[in-house]
C-alpha cells in the first residue's frame, strides 16, 4: 500500500463517494488508486480549477455532506481558489486536496520550484482548517481532523496539502473510523434562559439561516415554529431550508412582508445565522427587540447584534432541545390571525413572468443554482423552494460562475432530480468551459443564460453615480451554436410567449441544455 492507497482507503471510510478534479503529476499516486476504487469513488474531470471547487459547493449544499475537490499547487490552487473563497462565505463543508512538492524542497524558495506556492500563506485565511502533509505517517491523522472541522460546528472549506513523497512512501498504518464532528447541544442553564425568553413573547419571529440548511433541520425548525405560532422568514442562505409553502413561511428576510412582520415581533428567534452584510443592509438593520441567537459558531453570539439569550451549538440539536420543553407547556402567545394575515399578504407577492414560469414548470424537488445576473437577484424572493439544498447561490461574495458548475455538483449528487442554471451571459461565459463536462458525463443540467450582451447590473451602478457607460459592452458567441459545438442541445427564445413551453421541453430532453434567452 502506498501513502496515496492509504489516502483513498481513509477517504472511503468517511463517506466519499465523490471528487471533482483535475489530475497532475503531484497526485498521480493517488489518482493510480483512485483508478482501482472506481466501485467506490466516483472521479469527474472538470475543466478547469475553479469549477471543480464549485462543483464540490454544490454538491456539498444540495446534500449537506461534505463535497470534494482535487487540484495540483500553484496555478491550479490558484485557480481553485474563487470556489474556495465561496465556499468559505457560504459556510460550505468542501474537502479541498492538492498536491505539493517533496518534501526534502520544503525549504526552497516556491518561486523558484515547479508549481511553487506557500499554500498555508495564499490559503489560511479562506479556509476553516488546514494540514500540510509531510510524511505517509502524517496522512490519517490529517483526514480524522480535516473531517472533524468539516463536520463540526458552522461549515467551512478545508485544505489537506500532501507532499509528493508522503503519497509515494509505502504504507501500514490503521485507517481511523468514521468522523461525525463534535455535535454540541445547549447547556440546561440555556434552555431554561431560552425559555424564559420565549414564555414572555407574544409574537416571535423565527429567522432560519444556512445552519438550518446545513443542519438538514427542517423538520425541527417546522415544529418550533407551530408551537410558538409563529412565522418564519429565512437569510439568503437559508432559503429552500422551509418549504415556501408551509403555513408559517413569510418569505425571505428583510423582504417586504418580512420587515412588517419584524416591525411587530416582540422577539427575534435568530437560528443558524451570522448577520451578514446582505441581511442587514450592511449592517444598517435596527434591532431593537430583545434576541434569542442560536448559532453553531459560538464566536457568532453577540458579534453582530447583542443577544439577550446566546447559544452556541448545534442549531437543529437545540430545537429538538426546546420543542421537547414546549410540548409540555406551550407558551400563552402566538400569533393567531396576525400569521395568517401575514401569509395571505406574502402569497399575493407578484412575481416576475420568467420566475413564475420557471416554478410552474420545476418539479417540486428541482434544484435551482442562480449565478451573478439581474433575473438571478430576483429569485431569491421570487423563486419558492421546498427542500433544503434547493437553492444554490453566491450570498456573500457574489462570484460570477457558480451556476452552470453548481448546477453540476448537485445534479451528481442527485442524478434523478432536475437541475437548472440561471446565469447571465457574463457569468455563464466565466465556467462555460465545464459544459464540456455535463456533456462527458450526460448530466442533464439546464443552463438557461439571460443574455443581453452587458454586465447589466454593473451598467445600471455606473449610470446612478455618473451618467455613463464604460467596461461592461460584450461581445457573445452564438450560444446555440456554442452549445451544439460541445454536444449539448442548443435553444433560443426571443419571445417571451415561447419561453414556458421551450422550457418544458428543455427539461424533458434529459440531456444538458442551453436555452438562452435574449433580452
Amino acid at each position: 500500500m502506498t501513502g496515496g492507497d492509504l489516502f483513498v482507503e481513509c477517504l472511503k471510510e468517511q463517506g466519499v463517494s465523490v471528487i471533482f478534479g483535475l489530475p497532475g503529476n503531484h497526485l498521480d499516486t493517488v489518482y493510480e488508486s483512485l483508478y482501482n476504487n472506481q466501485d467506490s469513488i466516483a472521479h469527474y474531470v472538470t475543466r478547469h480549477e475553479g469549477g471543480a471547487a464549485f462543483m464540490a459547493d454544490g454538491y456539498a449544499r444540495a446534500t449537506g455532506d461534505v463535497g470534494v475537490c482535487m487540484t495540483v499547487p500553484g496555478p491550479g490552487s490558484n485557480n481553485a481558489s474563487i470556489g474556495i473563497g465561496e465556499a468559505n462565505t457560504a459556510s460550505s463543508p468542501v474537502l479541498w486536496i492538492t498536491g505539493q512538492n517533496p518534501s526534502y524542497l520544503a525549504q526552497r524558495d516556491p518561486k523558484k520550484s515547479f508549481h511553487g506556492l506557500d499554500q498555508k500563506a495564499a490559503f489560511g485565511t479562506m479556509t476553516k482548517h488546514l494540514e500540510i502533509v509531510h510524511r505517509v505517517d502524517q496522512i490519517p491523522g490529517a483526514i480524522n481532523r480535516s473531517f472533524s472541522a468539516l463536520r463540526s460546528g458552522r461549515p467551512g472549506p478545508v485544505l489537506i496539502e500532501l507532499a509528493k513523497d508522503a503519497l509515494d512512501a509505502e504504507a501500514d498504518f490503521p485507517i481511523p473510523p468514521w468522523n461525525n464532528g463534535i455535535q454540541t447541544t445547549a447547556s440546561p442553564q440555556d434552555v431554561d434562559a431560552a425559555l424564559s425568553l420565549l414564555s414572555t413573547s407574544e409574537r416571535p419571529l423565527i429567522v432560519a439561516g444556512g445552519g438550518i440548511n446545513h443542519t438538514r433541520g427542517t423538520a425541527e425548525i417546522l415544529e418550533f415554529a407551530e408551537l410558538l405560532d409563529a412565522p418564519i422568514v429565512m437569510t439568503g442562505f437559508g432559503k429552500g431550508s422551509v418549504p415556501e409553502d408551509s403555513p408559517c413561511s413569510i418569505g425571505v428576510f428583510r423582504d417586504g412582508v418580512s420587515q412588517v412582520a419584524m416591525e411587530a415581533s416582540d422577539l427575534i428567534v435568530a437560528v443558524g445565522t451570522r448577520f451578514n452584510y446582505r441581511d442587514t443592509g450592511n449592517w444598517s438593520l435596527k434591532m431593537p427587540q430583545p434576541l434569542l441567537h442560536i448559532e453553531a459558531d459560538p464566536e457568532e453570539i453577540h458579534k453582530e447584534y447583542p443577544a439577550t439569550v446566546g447559544i452556541g451549538a448545534n442549531p437543529k440539536l437545540v430545537l429538538r432541545q426546546l420543542n421537547a420543553a414546549l410540548r409540555d407547556e406551550k407558551p400563552k402567545g402566538g400569533w393567531g390571525e396576525g400569521l395568517r394575515e401575514l401569509r395571505r399578504r406574502w402569497t399575493a407577492t407578484e412575481r416576475p413572468r420568467i420566475l413564475q414560469e420557471m416554478r410552474d414548470v420545476m418539479p417540486r424537488d428541482a434544484i435551482l443554482s442562480v449565478d451573478v445576473n439581474v433575473t438571478g437577484y430576483g429569485a431569491l424572493p421570487h423563486f419558492p423552494c421546498y427542500y433544503p439544498g434547493s437553492y444554490i447561490f453566491s450570498g456573500v461574495s457574489v462570484a460570477m460562475g457558480i451556476g452552470l458548475t453548481g448546477a453540476i455538483g448537485a445534479q451528481v449528487a442527485y442524478p434523478e432530480r432536475k437541475v437548472v442554471a440561471l446565469s447571465g451571459d457574463g457569468g455563464f461565459l466565466m465556467t462555460c468551459p465545464d459544459l464540456a463536462t455535463a456533456v462527458l458525463y450526460n448530466l442533464p443540467v439546464v443552463t438557461l443564460v439571460m443574455n443581453d450582451d452587458q454586465y447589466t447590473s454593473i451598467e445600471r451602478g455606473q449610470l446612478r453615480r455618473f451618467g455613463k457607460r464604460i467596461g461592461v459592452e460584450l461581445s457573445n458567441p452564438d450560444f446555440v451554436q456554442f452549445a451544439e459545438s460541445f454536444g449539448a442541445v442548443g435553444l433560443r427564445v426571443e419571445d417571451p410567449n415561447d419561453f414556458k413551453p421551450t422550457f418544458e421541453k428543455a427539461l424533458a430532453l434529459d440531456k444538458p441544455v442551453l436555452l438562452e434567452v435574449v433580452k
